[in-house]
């Protein structure tokens, strides 16, 4: 459990085909932040370098909904990999 301006959020690594990892196109993805649950969910499969970014990228979401930071989802999209890239 970590805090984001005074919201505490959890991590939980999950199975490839954890349903919040679903995509509206019926793909899943490698990681999803979740506003409802306060939680950011990640393939258990992710390692190294991968893992690390996916990482930042669904904090950078997290960093958004716990400031009430409201962008379209293409921005903040681009935002979460601006930062997740080039932000260490």
């Amino acid at each position: 459990m970590f805090l984001i301006n005074n919201v505490y959020w959890k991590l939980a690594f999950v199975s490839p085909d954890f349903p919040l990892l679903r995509r509206m196109s019926g793909d899943y993805s490698i990681g999803a932040c979740d506003n409802l649950t306060r939680t950011i969910y990640i393939n258990e499969t992710l390692s190294g370098d991968l893992l690390k970014k996916v990482l930042c990228h669904e904090i950078v979401h997290a960093a958004m909904f716990s400031y009430n930071v409201s962008l379209s989802i293409e921005q903040e999209e681009i935002l979460a990999d601006i930062i997740s890239t080039y932000g260490e």
